[in-house]
């Protein structure tokens, strides 16, 4: 008998048992005939962006809540007899024929999708998604809207979940005056100014973005801030990558702006901080997060009606709702917070009261509640 490859496959094995012990403990169990507890494995594409942090927040908060073992990984490989959940359609579709959809309990979250031919990319993941709706035990979405098209798709009620997403209200909260003009004077933001927020990647690719990526409206941004920077001194705060196409549209313009791109998800409250209004003009979202975040950080918001936006907002009572590519609507709701004080501060208040049910604690003790424990004694 030649030993050498015998020896290279026990190094393998222990390679393999080293970096998952989960495995070796799960796999001893079978071999023992004993019941096995799964735990939850949460798939994310580590880019360090939202579905990265919606999957951090959900298995800490899960893992503390309930002293149940979850784990955050880019991949499902060497994974057997588990819970695993993919963060993100892109995601379970890149791994759809993987070994470990066979092996495992599988979960999947559809943040947004539309048939249209409007919007090829999304067209065509819902297609594959459908061919693919028997592997995933749940379809897990956002928002009521994603759904109803669910449902109208075809896919079985019992098979698909709506829990919103969270906000870490530890962190994105609101600010005092005197620290708000703080924040302001660093960024240069001047004193007089009407400071309104975008922080979203509305570009296509992820470089400098000079060809928008309409899905998110960054056209009809443009327009509804021309018409207010007739009424008012405008000053536009950026974030996010690929923003090219909105700044040069605000450079044609003459209007004055600031991109901060900002590496760490949690320095984004100093952002919000620093506006008197935020604007949401997308055609399509999942989220957006921003409408929790402009909430929490007591910042008025006027959206359209994409996402989970009209599922939080109530229009005038905790910020206002335009239908989609309606320019003169989103101009009429900015002006009406800009101009009504009393509209204004209402509008603010009523979000910090109502955010405080979505903080990440409650969110994700759904998640283990209506999602993960019946599947984990199932």
């Amino acid at each position: 008998m030649k030993l050498k490859p015998v020896i290279q496959k026990c190094k393998r094995y222990s390679q393999i048992i080293s970096s998952s012990p989960t495995i070796l403990f799960q796999g001893g169990k079978k071999l023992l005939n004993l019941r096995i507890i799964p735990e939850l494995f949460y798939i994310s594409p580590q880019s360090n962006w939202v579905t990265d942090w919606v999957g951090h927040y959900i298995t800490t908060e899960v893992k503390h809540q309930f002293n149940w073992p979850t784990h955050l990984l880019s991949a499902p490989h060497l994974i057997f007899e588990q819970i695993i959940h993919y963060g993100e359609l892109g995601t379970f579709l890149h791994f759809v024929h993987s070994r470990a959809n066979k092996n495992n309990k599988i979960l999947v979250t559809v943040f947004h999708g539309n048939r249209s031919t409007q919007y090829p990319d999304l067209s065509q993941n819902i297609d594959s998604l459908i061919q693919y709706c028997h592997i995933p035990i749940k379809i897990i979405t956002a928002c009521q809207g994603m759904y109803k098209r669910l449902l109208d798709w075809g896919i079985p009620e019992q098979k698909i979940a709506c829990i919103p997403l969270g906000i870490d209200l530890s962190i994105f909260k609101p600010t005092i005056p005197a620290r708000k003009m703080l924040d302001r004077h660093r960024l240069g933001i001047p004193d007089n100014a009407i400071c309104i927020g975008s922080f979203q990647k509305d570009g296509i690719g992820w470089e400098k973005g000079l060809e928008p990526k309409l899905i998110k409206g960054p056209d009809i941004f443009l327009k509804v801030i021309a018409r207010l920077n007739h009424e008012h001194n405008i000053f536009i705060l950026l974030s996010g990558p690929a923003r090219g196409y909105v700044i040069r549209g605000l450079q044609e313009l003459n209007i004055p702006y600031r991109h901060v791109f900002l590496e760490d998800f949690k320095s984004m409250p100093r952002l919000y901080h620093c506006l008197d209004l935020y604007l949401v003009t997308s055609r399509e979202e999942g989220g957006p997060s921003s409408v929790l975040e402009s909430l929490a950080c007591g910042v008025p918001i006027v959206s359209t009606r994409v996402g989970l936006a009209p599922d939080i907002i109530q229009h005038q009572r905790n910020g206002l709702l335009a239908e989609i590519d309606q320019v003169d609507q989103l101009y009429e709701n900015c002006q009406q917070i800009l101009s009504n004080t009393s509209l204004h501060q209402s509008v603010i208040e009523n979000g910090l009261k109502d955010i405080e049910s979505y903080d990440w604690k409650i969110i994700a003790s759904r998640y283990y509640h209506e999602i993960y424990q019946p599947l984990r004694y199932a």
